[in-house]
């Protein structure tokens, strides 16, 4: 059971440090923040909505991948929201929270956290026709940015950050304590591992097109402890490029 051990307290680690990210932002919250929310991809108004479309390509995924969210400001520098959609290849849906807790003259620290749940599928799926079994796992991520503003409200960022994916039966046998990993294929078969967790290096940017539409291109690369992991060893893939399209009400 040293891969149990290994992952709980890889598990922990993760826990401590979202918590630690929610005391920071609590902090911050209490301190204040300018209420402007001009062009700002992921902050609506206090009190208002947007909504995203996020779309991607990695030329093995069938399409189409695409991906909305729906996000409520809280405060002005604190926001909640869902998101739902479909990688091409299984549905998805989930929880998003984003947060500041440092800003200074357009220059912030944001921290966004999304956790996302894909169903089980037991067969075809949209436009992809061949006969597959996944089991239902999650994907979850905290990324830390920072982030410049220019004149023209384009804003700037770079950040680190951490991911972990684990089957739903894998997850049951962390909290449960049960002796024996999964024996359904369908997760990670030929690794025994309850979950397996990422570092993260992220660069994205922001550029408002009208009064209510900004345009945000990002690209996320995701590293294990030999580097950047390998294309098709893992669920997720090693460099990925995304574009979204966000309104804001």
């Amino acid at each position: 059971m040293t891969f149990v051990c290994t992952k709980t307290k890889a598990m922990k680690k993760i826990i401590v440090f979202l918590l630690n990210a929610v005391t920071l932002i609590a902090t911050a919250q209490q301190n204040g923040f300018s209420p402007r929310n001009n062009h700002d991809p992921i902050f609506p108004r206090k009190g208002k909505f947007q909504t995203g479309v996020l779309t991607t390509y990695t030329g093995k995924i069938p399409p189409p991948v695409l991906i909305g969210d729906l996000m409520y400001g809280v405060s002005h520098r604190f926001s909640v929201g869902a998101t739902g959609g479909t990688i091409g290849t299984l549905a998805l849906y989930g929880i998003k929270v984003n947060a500041a807790f440092l800003e200074r003259e357009g220059f912030r620290v944001t921290f966004r956290m999304t956790s996302v749940y894909y169903p089980e599928r037991n067969g075809k799926f949209l436009f992809d026709r061949e006969d597959k079994y996944i089991m239902p796992w999650m994907l979850s991520m905290g990324f830390f940015d920072a982030e410049w503003k220019t004149k023209k409200n384009i804003r700037w960022a770079i950040g680190i950050g951490a991911a972990e994916t684990h089957c739903i039966e894998d997850m049951k046998m962390w909290f449960m304590r049960a002796k024996e990993h999964h024996a359904h294929g369908g997760c990670e078969e030929m690794d025994p591992s309850l979950i397996h967790v990422f570092g993260t290096l992220q660069g994205n940017v922001s550029i408002p097109v009208s009064k209510h539409i900004t345009i945000r291109p990002e690209v996320v690369a995701v590293f294990n402890n030999r580097g950047l992991i390998k294309r098709g060893e893992f669920k997720i893939v090693p460099v990925n490029p995304y574009i979204s399209v966000v309104y804001s009400f």
